[in-house]
């Protein structure tokens, strides 16, 4: 398991914290039952993450209120932005996708299924065009309409990656 922590970019500190909690804590049923120890682990992340765990609050001033989605590859960004995107039409709020992953190859059509299955529009442009020019046009459009929320889907990136957080700074300027 702490093979998989750390293959998941927990980080060693975390991944040792989590390895330590639930050798005090789960029961040896658990330790043995593969189920049982996921949901354990479950549980003690929930309990690591609680302290720094704040509610997105959406300023209804701000239209379009725009949520860019930064990470590493891999992680689920697309997939938590197809999954965003319904919980705020559920809401009532109105929803655009910007399909800013112009890197990852099926990241549009991937983005385009989401908002086809929730009928929200989705701003693209082909795969390899500039990220940034994909969701300033969307921001463009979103305003246009008087969209709610944007959600901006971006290719895969490291935070301390100064040159691809660069990238997108010209998306805002």
């Amino acid at each position: 398991m702490e093979e998989q922590l750390l293959i998941a970019d927990i980080g060693v500190p975390t991944t040792n914290k989590i390895i330590k909690n639930l050798t005090e804590h789960a029961s040896r049923k658990q330790l043995q039952d593969a189920e049982l120890l996921y949901q354990r682990l479950k549980v003690e992340m929930a309990e690591i993450l609680k302290p720094v765990a704040k509610p997105l609050v959406i300023d209804d001033s701000k239209k379009p209120y725009v949520i860019l989605m930064v990470g590493v590859n891999g992680v689920g960004k697309t997939t938590t932005i197809g999954k965003l995107a319904r919980k705020f039409q559920n809401e009532g709020k109105s929803v655009m996708l910007a399909a800013g992953d112009t890197f990852r190859a099926a990241a549009v059509e991937q983005l385009q299924v989401w908002g086809e299955r929730n009928h929200i529009p989705v701003v693209a442009q082909s795969t390899g065009s500039d990220s940034a020019s994909v969701i300033f046009d969307a921001m463009q459009s979103a305003a246009a309409r008087n969209v709610d929320i944007l959600i901006a889907d971006t290719a895969g990136r490291l935070q301390n990656k100064n040159n691809l957080m660069d990238e997108l700074k010209k998306s805002f300027v």
